[in-house]
């Protein structure tokens, strides 16, 4: 206990110190693109979840972590992710939109960041769930919610603080619900990251982009397939499943300016 408070604190201040300075790099390195309302303010700032996430990796492999596997494949699967959300965050267009719309330019010869962000992806999840998993089923399994849980995020990264919401909802219901403490030493690897930035990206002060909520989405399939046993994988799955349907044919944007509850909750703290 205490050394997961340790590093939630370390996590929290060494990532509000190193805020004003990332936001001053992507200004002086023109990452700058408008936002939903047309203000032009730093895009990729998702890149502050990473110095202190190496650095409380470090902590916990020098005082206690048994099995450092996770970790690495932890490790592994959010850089991965954070390097194919850079990409497309700096050369990116968004000519193109969804899953779908992907795969359709890709199936006709046009690799665009976005598609190549999915079947990137897709693999990242393959590896982490062949090292994992117990049977060719298995690794489908944990491939499939590694793969759409980092994708989800991007659903609702379209309005200030709105993905960090979900994310957050998501990652607390984990961590009260999971007893084995070496994946509460995981999540703590990047949540306090995420409480330091969240009042920026509420404020609207900078978006944390694809660098982001790739980051996010699969810290949430990682921890989910390392802790969860079958049964509640499958739910999991099925609603992630549920959403990209939803809104490959809906505007989730609408759905939730339809919902009074929905509605003031995404604007809750802007």
């Amino acid at each position: 206990m205490i050394l997961l408070l340790f590093i939630f604190f370390l996590g929290f201040i060494g990532t509000t110190l190193a805020i004003p300075l990332f936001k001053n790099l992507l200004i002086k390195s023109n990452l700058i693109r408008p936002n939903y309302r047309g203000e032009n303010i730093p895009v990729g700032m998702g890149i502050v979840f990473l110095p202190m996430l190496i650095i409380n990796s470090i902590t916990i492999l020098y005082f206690d972590y048994e099995n450092p596997l996770y970790l690495f494949l932890f490790l592994f699967s959010i850089i991965s992710m954070f390097l194919a959300g850079s990409l497309d965050d700096i050369i990116g267009n968004r000519d193109v939109s969804g899953l779908k719309g992907h795969f359709k330019s890709l199936f006709k010869g046009n690799l665009t960041t976005g598609g190549f962000k999915a079947v990137f992806g897709g693999f990242v999840g393959v590896l982490v769930s062949v090292c994992i998993s117990k049977n060719v089923f298995d690794i489908i399994i944990n491939t499939l919610i590694i793969a759409l849980s980092t994708n989800l995020m991007n659903l609702f990264d379209l309005r200030p603080g709105r993905a960090i919401k979900v994310y957050l909802i998501i990652i607390f219901v984990i961590l009260f619900n999971v007893i084995d403490h070496q994946i509460r030493y995981l999540i703590m690897l990047i949540l306090p990251n995420v409480l330091a930035y969240f009042n920026y990206d509420l404020k609207a002060k900078a978006m944390m982009g694809d660098t982001g909520s790739n980051v996010l989405g699969i810290s949430i399939g990682v921890i989910f397939v390392l802790s969860f046993p079958f049964s509640i994988r499958i739910c999991w799955l099925l609603f992630l499943v549920f959403i990209h349907i939803l809104t490959e044919k809906y505007s989730l944007t609408k759905i939730i300016e339809n919902n009074k509850l929905l509605n003031y909750i995404d604007k809750l703290g802007r």
